[in-house]
């Protein structure tokens, strides 16, 4: 009895002992292995505290689980952009398909010269990695690591995930690291989200390049698909479709929410929704990103239309409801496989082309078809004949005006969507969408408020649909109805103050990030290749991120009187 007592005692002590236990951080041992795993792996037994990484599929494995506070490394390259935003990932599968990113490198140091990156995480892991900015260079070393085992009695409430900047990290991992092409196919992957260092998001999912033109720039935007519908961050509703905004040629990197933000305070039925974030694909750093409603989705937080199934094919079911879009390149595909590839393009009679979004081409009737092919055409002929029974006023006031603030190069050319409903015999504008080369920033355009007419004036068209829009402009009843809806607008909720300080907001909010996207892609522009290949080239942006912002907010000072000089010139030359 005396022995059992003995050691429940001597338990007690150690446990006593273990509570009031200091953490003490070591070196920790390691070795180097390449993923997938094979026999060519060296050291198989051997742990060491200090080697050299310099393969690109090389996996750190740690003998054994360990928290890591701290990592230095020495740069063994004097090119700055192959050792800045690179990124440190744990993991507890050498696969790290569920990595999290642990650290990043963000400040310039000498050659040569010892590094050292403080880490705070709740996390023990058995694997790390280090992903370089550049895909061929992983010259850091010697490499050092230190840290702890996990301790029973160790308080990590304090301690939080790790994001990049102040703003929520997206995580994307591809299966077997598999890079999204310009080639239109899925990868699958799985999508994290850390906020306000928790995981709020952690599901399966599916990615590919969107895009047309964007889809060609160095930072590509990608459509995602969940498994399942998902809220994200605080946008309302569930989704299962969403999409990545770039913003790549625009270093302002507010153009497109800010023509949302004026599409929202005219009160459009849908105005695309977006929270910015940091996106890593595979632990790369990829910059900043705007995560945001996929447009062409009918439910009660986007498209609100009745969804037409393949029965519906007689009077009333068969009038819609439809999305449809004006779009000169529909069904070219620009080098690669077009989003338009599942979608009907139509030619009017007139020659304006466009493609029917939805339905889907594998789920629209021959009836469904003839349809909206005819009800295209007699809109069309209304506008040249001068009635407006076909078009709601309201709807495209506001898109119209939406378009000329901003100055859109593709107004008329493309990425216009409207919708006609079941049992409306009006088409309806919106929503607004594909605004980073606006506000002055496409040089066929510039400078937007000295020109003498309506900035899509400047602009391609697709096919005579520019002819159509003058035809309509030149119609009195319907440029008073558009002139007098700017007018109540800018009388009521519509004014330079309200746009500025919402510039000066989202400015403050994307600062931060706004710094590691410019070092991750400004070298494009150092090197020429910022937009290059694109004849017409692109506009005003400033040296960095802030004087570009106020390259927006001055074109937002001058546009309210210059569209308005416009808009009352028009309506003095009208019919």
């Amino acid at each position: 009895m005396k022995v059992y007592l003995f050691i429940i005692l001597n338990i007690l002590f150690a446990f006593i002992t273990c509570l009031n236990e200091d953490i003490v951080d070591m070196e920790i041992k390691y070795k180097i292995i390449n993923y997938p795993l094979s026999s060519s792996n060296s050291n198989e037994d051997t742990f060491e505290p200090n080697l050299k990484l310099s393969e690109e599929n090389a996996i750190i494995e740690l003998e054994s689980d360990f928290i890591i506070t701290q990592i230095s490394w020495t740069k063994k390259d004097s090119y700055k952009y192959n050792y800045l935003l690179g990124v440190f990932e744990g993991s507890n599968d050498p696969s790290f398909e569920q990595g999290i990113p642990i650290a990043i490198i963000k400040e310039k140091d000498d050659l040569d010269s010892i590094n050292y990156l403080n880490i705070e995480s709740p996390c023990s892991f058995k694997y790390l990695r280090y992903i370089p900015p550049n895909k061929n260079n992983t010259q850091i070393f010697p490499l050092k690591l230190y840290g702890h085992q996990k301790l029973i009695t160790e308080n990590l409430e304090d301690k939080k995930l790790f994001q990049a900047t102040n703003l929520p990290l997206l995580l994307i991992h591809t299966q077997n690291s598999t890079e999204p092409g310009n080639d239109d196919k899925d990868v699958n992957c799985t999508i994290t989200i850390i906020n306000n260092g928790t995981i709020e998001n952690f599901e399966t999912a599916e990615i590919k390049v969107r895009g047309m033109s964007s889809s060609f720039a160095p930072k590509k935007p990608y459509r995602i698909k969940f498994s399942s519908k998902q809220k994200i961050l605080n946008i309302k509703g569930k989704e299962k479709k969403w999409v990545l905004l770039a913003n790549y040629y625009d270093r302002s990197l507010l153009r497109n929410v800010l023509a949302f933000k004026i599409s929202e305070l005219m009160n459009f039925s849908f105005t695309p929704r977006c929270q910015p974030v940091d996106v890593m694909m595979n632990g790369n750093f990829r910059g900043n990103y705007y995560i945001c409603d996929k447009i062409d989705v009918i439910s009660k937080n986007r498209i609100q239309i009745e969804e037409l199934q393949m029965t519906d094919n007689s009077w009333p079911n068969v009038t819609g409801g439809y999305f449809l879009q004006i779009d000169a390149r529909a069904g070219f595909g620009w080098g690669r496989p077009a989003d338009t590839v599942d979608n009907f393009i139509f030619v009017t009679d007139k020659g304006i082309r466009g493609q029917i979004v939805l339905p889907k081409k594998d789920e629209l009737t021959e009836e469904q078809e003839k349809y909206i092919k005819d009800k295209l055409n007699q809109f069309e002929d209304e506008i040249y004949n001068g009635t407006l029974d076909s078009i709601d006023l309201e709807s495209y006031s506001k898109f119209f005006l939406v378009e000329e603030f901003c100055a859109d190069p593709d107004h008329v050319y493309s990425s216009l969507y409207f919708t006609k409903d079941r049992n409306d015999d009006k088409f309806r504008f919106g929503p607004v969408w594909d605004f980073d080369l606006a506000l002055d920033n496409d040089r066929r355009l510039i400078p937007t408020n000295e020109k003498p007419e309506f900035s899509f004036n400047y602009g391609s068209s697709s096919g005579t649909f520019k002819d159509l829009v003058k035809v309509l402009l030149a119609n009195r009843e319907a440029i008073e109805y558009i002139y007098d809806t700017w007018s109540n607008l800018c009388s009521t909720v519509l004014n330079e103050t309200v746009l500025v300080e919402f510039l000066e907001e989202k400015k403050l909010i994307l600062k931060e990030s706004s710094e590691l996207n410019f070092l991750k892609w400004d070298h494009y522009v150092e090197e020429g290749g910022w937009g290059r290949g694109w004849g017409f080239g692109f506009g005003r942006n400033g040296e960095d991120f802030e004087t570009s912002v106020e390259v927006v907010k001055d074109y937002v000072h001058k546009r309210f009187d210059s569209l308005t000089n416009l808009l009352q010139n028009a309506v003095s030359l009208a019919n």
